[in-house]
């Protein structure tokens, strides 16, 4: 019995470490993607603007 519930608290712990470690990578690819995605709009703006003034 005290195999069965070492193995429900390994359990549990990597349940835990796995919902952390998603978390924290769903917390980093939002701060990158909402760095990178104005950055992109303005590099966008940049080039329209300047094709727009060439004519």
């Amino acid at each position: 019995m005290k195999l069965l519930k070492n193995k429900r608290g390994q359990t549990s712990v990597e349940y835990v470490m796995t919902t952390a470690a998603l978390f924290v990578a769903f917390v980093l690819f939002y701060k990158y993607y909402s760095w990178i995605v104005p950055k992109q709009f303005e590099q966008g703006a940049r080039i329209i603007l300047s094709v727009y003034e060439l004519k």
